[in-house]
Order: structure tokens, then sequence, then C-alpha cells
């Protein structure tokens, strides 16, 4: 794929994934074996609803046998029962089936029913690979009332998943990994996590993707519940908006910057008249205010260029913002690249 296309397609995935904050993203999970008959008759099913879903739910195809301890077990945590494959769910059990079925519409129902329940948290997470490890850097916020207690097992979880016909479906889950939020977070309150998954062999990483939930388990005893999921974005670092237009005097406007949470960032203008506040930050997210100094501009220059740089956990990336002074903006695609 064209990199600037890519870099494109990116950014508006990250915008979708911010703008629909507060609607619930669904993960319906299933775990089977491809070679039995009530799991191939299932694939086309998973496959018509993974397209239909795209963006607001995601399918997960699991090798029952590779994952007897983890997932799995909230299958059953929920109370149900089974005698065959495959077993499915939705929100970490909140809705459960197993064997032969209405493929289709019984799971449809299943997605549709968990994407009707309020999140009780805000997720946002970005992933890279390291070396045949995937990891994830998680922003959670507690949306709920009460306390997410660590008591309760309140957790992050990391799928790693090939998109790819390796079983029934159009994915396959090759690696998952949890880790428990780092204290009980209260009402309001946010807090970062970096997922690791074991490493991973026999991966096509062109194709691997990762999709970050947070649950935990009311009472700390019976069903899981999740409560809020969403596909992870890979690392970058990423300014919003691309093109600024500024007014010649006044407080300035704003860009967001956004990216992994240990990245520490600074800022640089190709022109002294605009003003950069703050210039640097010890961490993403970020807000940066770009305001034109009159006293240092030219009459004749409205155009400028802001470059941020990050950097972090080995990690290294850079962009720019174009800054246009009245009615005059300059347009130039969006760079996002790795920093030199």
């Amino acid at each position: 794929m064209d990199h600037k296309l890519r870099s494109v397609l990116i950014l508006l995935f990250l915008c979708a994934a911010i703008g629909a904050a507060e609607d619930r993203f669904a993960v319906f999970e299933t775990f089977g074996r491809p070679q039995g008959a009530f799991c191939s008759a299932a694939g086309p099913a998973l496959i018509t609803l993974q397209s239909e879903f795209q963006g607001r739910a995601v399918l997960l195809e699991y090798d029952y046998d590779s994952f007897l301890h983890g997932r799995q077990d909230r299958f059953w945590a929920a109370g149900a029962s089974a005698t065959y494959l495959p077993l499915v769910m939705v929100g970490s059990g909140y809705r459960t089936s197993s064997g032969s079925e209405n493929y289709e519409a019984v799971y449809r129902s299943m997605i549709n029913a968990e994407r009707q329940r309020p999140p009780r948290a805000s997720v946002s997470a970005f992933w890279r690979r390291q070396g045949n490890v995937m990891r994830a850097y998680v922003e959670v916020r507690n949306l709920g009332e009460t306390d997410l207690d660590i008591d309760q097992e309140a957790a992050i979880w990391l799928i790693a998943y090939e998109n790819a016909n390796i079983g029934v479906s159009s994915t396959w889950v090759r690696s998952t990994s949890q880790q428990g939020l780092p204290y009980d977070l209260a009402p309001g309150e946010t807090s970062y996590v970096v997922v690791d998954t074991p490493s991973i062999s026999g991966a096509d990483w062109g194709r691997m993707a990762g999709v970050v939930l947070a649950e935990d388990r009311p009472g700390g005893y019976g069903a899981y519940d999740m409560l809020q999921a969403t596909e992870a974005v890979p690392a970058g670092l990423f300014a919003s908006p691309e093109h600024l237009l500024v007014a010649p005097t006044g407080s300035g406007a704003e860009v967001e910057l956004t990216g992994p949470h240990v990245l520490s960032w600074s800022a640089t203008s190709d022109v002294p008249w605009i003003e950069v506040t703050p210039s640097s930050g010890d961490s993403l997210p970020a807000t940066v205010v770009l305001a034109v100094r009159a006293d240092l501009r030219p009459p004749r220059e409205r155009e400028g260029t802001v470059s941020f740089s990050a950097s972090g956990d080995g990690m290294a990336f850079s962009t720019t913002v174009d800054v246009g002074v009245g009615a005059s903006c300059r347009r130039v695609g969006r760079r996002v690249r790795p920093a030199q």
C-alpha cells in the first residue's frame, strides 16, 4: 500500500475510534476446531458478520485446543454449558452459544445485544511489533459510577490476531495476554497500561492486528463483564488537524497530538512568527496551541510549518502541521514518518 495512503487510512481509523469513544465496540469470540462439522458450518456466518460489523465489532476465531485457559474460561464462568463446539461468546460471556445454530441470525443478535449496552469504560490503544512480541500501549478511563476494583479482577487484555483465512473465518487469534490495572480506578479516573503478548511464531506480521479490551468480574466471582474494547492503532505520532488556519492576531488555535503514552515530544516551527505552547511534553496525548506573533511576521508571509517529533520505548516518529494565516493555507499531503 502507498505510504501516504496508509498514513491517511490510519488517521481516519484513529479519528473514528476517538469519535465513537462512547459506543460499545463488540468482541465476538469463537473457540473451535476448523475440521469440526459445526465449526466449519459456522465459518461463512463469521466471515459475513465480520464484514457487516467492520469498525463496530471484531469476530475472533481461536483454536480450542491452544487456548484451554484464559479467554475460554470466560465462557464457563458465565454459567454456560455446552456439548458441541464451537463455543462462542460476546462481551466476556454476556451472551453465549454453542454447537449447531442458525449461525448468522443468532450471532448477529448476540453482537447487536452487546452493542446496545452502554460502555463502563473508554479504551484507546496503540500497538507495535517488538521482535516476535506484540506490545500495546493502553489508556483506560472509568466511565462508571463505582471504582474499577483490582480485587474484582479489573484488567486489560491484548488479543493479537491475524487477518487471514487460517481456520474457518477471516481472523485467527495468535496470542493473548492479560495485565491487571495497577490500582483501583475511581470514576472519571484514567490509567495507562503496557501489555506484551508471549512470543508469536508462524504469523504474517503484515496481516497482524490487535484488539484491546477492559473487563472485570463484578462481585469478584461468577461471570466476567467486558467494559469496553477497541482495535489498537499501529503506533505513530498523529496531529489533528493536519492543516490549520490561524488568525493574524488572537489566542491561536489548538492541535491535538496523539500516540503511545510513553512518548515524549517536542515541536519546532520553520518561521519565527509561529508560537507553539507548550513546545514539548513528557507524554501523550497533548494539546498544543499555535498562535501568530504579529510583531515578528513580515507582512507578506502567510504560511509556515510546525514539525513535531516524539520518541520513547525504542520508538521515534515525526509529523507536521501546515499553518496558514487568514484565508490562505498551503495544502500539502500529511507526512507521518519515522524520525531519521
